[in-house]
C-alpha cells in the first residue's frame, strides 16, 4: 500500500511541473496586439540601455588608457589620448541629446543608476589603478616608474653620482628597456630606490668603511670589525701589561660607511702603516742662549731662507732668548694620550734661610748649615703623549720625613767699582757692518762695528784684562774675564790703553779703534765666549 502512494505522488509531482512550463511560455498569449508591442518596444528599450552603459565603460577605458600612454610615453601618444576623450565627448553630447528628445527614458531611472555605477566604478578603478612604465634591466623587470623619461633622470643622476667619485665621466653598463602596463598606485617603483637599485650594477664603486683622523680619510676597507680591531691593537701597544694604564687617541679618529672607488681600498697592513706615519706640520722653537737662525735652520734640515721665509718679522740679526721661531716639521698621523696611575716617593726641597753680614761683598755668600730634603709618598695620575710626559696630577701626598732648612749667608759690603754687573753694554757705538754666523769667507764668531780710526773702544762690563797686545789675524785685541765661564774680546785695535792683569770698569776705554791684523778697515771686532766657545753677542747686549 505504501508503494503503491509514493508512486502516485512522484506522478503528481511531475504534472504540476508540466503545467508550471506551460504557463511560463504562454505568458502574454491572450493579450491585445498593443499590450504585445508595449513589451516588446520595453524589452528593446532595457537592451539598447545596457549596451549603452557598456559603451560608456568603454569610454572612460579609452579615457585611462590614454593619459597613461599620455604620461608614459609623452607627445608621441598624445594622439591617440585625443582620439579617446573625443570619442568619449561625442558618446556623450549624443547621450545627452536622446536625454532630452525623450521624455519618457527620463522617467526610467535604471540606465541613470547603471551610468553613475559605471563612472563610480571607473573613477574608482583610476584612483586605485595607473598606466605605468615597467622598466626591464638586463630584461628583468625592475619595477614601474610614471613615465620613461623619470627613469632617464634617474640614470642621469645614478651617472653623475658615479662620476663624482671616480672623478672622470661615467656611462652605465646596463641595458634598460620599457613596456606599458596597468598597476596599482601604490606598486610603483620609488625613484630613490630606483636610484639605489641602478646604482647597485656599478661595478667601480662600491660601500667600504672609511678611517678617518681629524676628518682626513686615511684608507678604507670593506671590514668594519678589521678597522676596530687595528684602533684597539694601536692603543694596546702603548698601554702594554700596565694594568694601571689607560690609552686613547689624541685625534678624533672615526670609522664611517661610504660608497667609494674600488681602487681607494687598502689593506689593513696598509692602513696600518699609514697611521704610523708621520704628517706635515709646524713646530714652534724658543731661542737659547747663543742661537742664530743660521744654526737653527741648519739643526731643523731647513735654509735660512726657508726659516726667513716662514718668520718674516724676525731680524735674522737679532734674535733673543725665548723668541718664538716657527719651522716646518713633521708630527705622527697618530698620537696616542696614555694616563698612568703611579706610586712613587717625592723628595721635599728644603727652604733657605738668608742672613747677611757686612764683612762680605754682596756678590759673596757662605753656607752656615746644610739643607736636607725631605720625602712624600706620591700617588699621582701621569699623562704622557707618544711616551713624552705632558702633566702630572697629584691625587695624595703624605710626608714621610719633614726637610731640614739651609742656612745661607749673603753680604752686604758694596761691591768694588771695577767688578763685573752681570749685563754687557755695546763696547763701541759705530755702523754694524757683519753679524754673528755662517758666510761666504767662513764662520764670523763676532760682531763688527764700523767707526772712525782712533775713536774710543770700553769695557762691555768689569773684569780683569788676561790678554792685551798682537793676538795673529785679531792685530792689537783685549781679552776680558767677567767671571762664571763669560769672557770678551776686543779686536783690531790700533792702540790699547790696559794691561794683563789689570782691572776694568764697565764702560771704562780700553783700546782705541783701529784696523789691524785680517781687517779691511777700521772696526771693533767683538767676540762673547762662554767657557771658551764663542757664541752670539747680540743676545747678551742689554
Amino acid at each position: 500500500m505504501g508503494e503503491k502512494r509514493q508512486s502516485w505522488r512522484g506522478a503528481r509531482r511531475q504534472i504540476m511541473w508540466r503545467v508550471r512550463w506551460r504557463r511560463a511560455l504562454n505568458i502574454g498569449a491572450n493579450l491585445p496586439v498593443r499590450e504585445d508591442r508595449r513589451l516588446g518596444r520595453k524589452a528593446l528599450g532595457k537592451g539598447r540601455d545596457l549596451l549603452r552603459c557598456l559603451w560608456n565603460l568603454v569610454c572612460m577605458a579609452c579615457m585611462t588608457l590614454g593619459e597613461g600612454i599620455r604620461k608614459a610615453f609623452g607627445r608621441p601618444a598624445a594622439k591617440a589620448a585625443a582620439w579617446c576623450e573625443e570619442l568619449y565627448q561625442a558618446v556623450e553630447a549624443r547621450r545627452a541629446e536622446y536625454l532630452l528628445g525623450d521624455r519618457r527614458r527620463q522617467k526610467s531611472r535604471g540606465p541613470a543608476c547603471a551610468l553613475l555605477a559605471a563612472v563610480t566604478i571607473s573613477l574608482i578603478s583610476a584612483s586605485y589603478f595607473s598606466i605605468g612604465v615597467e622598466v626591464l634591466l638586463d630584461g628583468e623587470s625592475l619595477g614601474y616608474v610614471e613615465s620613461a623619461r623619470q627613469m632617464e633622470e634617474i640614470v642621469a643622476r645614478v651617472e653623475e653620482r658615479t662620476s663624482g667619485y671616480l672623478g672622470r665621466p661615467y656611462s652605465l653598463p646596463a641595458d634598460i628597456s620599457y613596456s606599458i602596463g596597468y598597476v596599482q598606485r601604490d606598486n610603483m617603483l620609488d625613484p630613490a630606490a630606483a636610484e639605489e637599485a641602478l646604482f647597485a650594477q656599478v661595478g667601480e664603486v662600491s660601500s667600504q668603511y672609511i678611517i678617518s683622523v681629524d676628518g682626513q680619510p686615511v684608507g678604507a676597507n670593506p671590514s668594519k670589525t678589521a678597522l676596530e680591531l687595528l684602533k684597539q691593537r694601536l692603543l694596546s701597544a702603548q698601554v702594554g701589561a700596565d694594568e694601571n694604564a689607560r690609552a686613547e687617541f689624541v685625534q678624533d679618529v672615526t670609522i664611517e660607511q661610504a660608497n667609494v672607488p674600488d681602487s681607494y681600498a687598502s689593506s689593513i697592513t696598509e692602513i696600518e702603516q699609514a697611521l704610523s706615519g708621520e704628517r706635515a706640520a709646524m713646530q714652534v722653537y724658543a731661542v737659547q742662549q747663543g742661537d742664530t737662525l743660521s744654526q737653527i735652520a741648519e739643526r731643523n734640515g731647513m735654509t735660512l731662507q726657508q726659516v726667513q721665509g716662514l718668520n718674516p718679522q724676525i731680524d735674522p740679526d737679532r734674535i733673543h732668548i725665548g723668541e718664538q721661531i716657527t719651522l716646518a716639521g713633521s708630527k705622527p698621523m697618530l698620537s696616542v694620550k696614555k694616563t698612568t696611575v703611579l706610586e712613587y716617593t717625592q723628595p721635599i726641597a728644603y727652604e733657605t734661610e738668608v742672613q747677611y753680614s757686612d764683612e762680605m761683598y754682596k756678590n759673596q755668600s757662605k753656607i752656615i748649615t746644610e739643607g736636607r730634603n725631605g720625602q712624600a709618598s706620591v700617588v699621582a695620575n701621569v699623562v704622557s703623549i707618544d711616551g713624552v710626559e705632558q702633566e702630572r696630577v697629584i691625587q695624595s701626598w703624605d710626608v714621610v720625613q719633614q726637610p731640614q732648612s739651609e742656612v745661607k749667608l749673603v753680604g752686604s759690603k758694596e761691591l768694588p767699582a771695577k767688578a763685573a754687573k752681570g749685563y754687557f753694554i755695546q763696547p763701541f757705538r759705530g755702523i754694524l757692518t757683519s753679524r754673528y754666523g755662517a758666510r761666504s769667507r767662513g764662520y764670523h764668531t763676532g760682531v763688527d762695528w764700523a767707526g772712525a780710526k782712533g775713536s774710543p773702544v770700553v769695557a762691555a762690563d768689569g773684569g780683569t784684562v788676561i790678554q792685551a797686545g798682537w793676538n795673529g789675524g785679531y792685530g792689537y785685541s783685549v781679552t776680558i774675564d767677567h767671571g762664571n765661564g763669560l769672557t770678551t774680546l776686543y779686536a783690531h785695535n790700533s792702540s790699547l790703553l790696559v794691561k794683563a792683569g789689570q782691572k776694568v770698569a764697565q764702560g771704562e776705554q780700553i783700546a782705541k779703534l783701529g784696523s789691524t791684523g785680517n781687517s779691511t778697515g777700521p772696526h771693533c771686532h767683538w767676540e762673547v765666549r762662554v767657557n771658551g766657545k764663542a757664541v752670539n753677542p747680540m743676545g747678551y747686549l742689554r
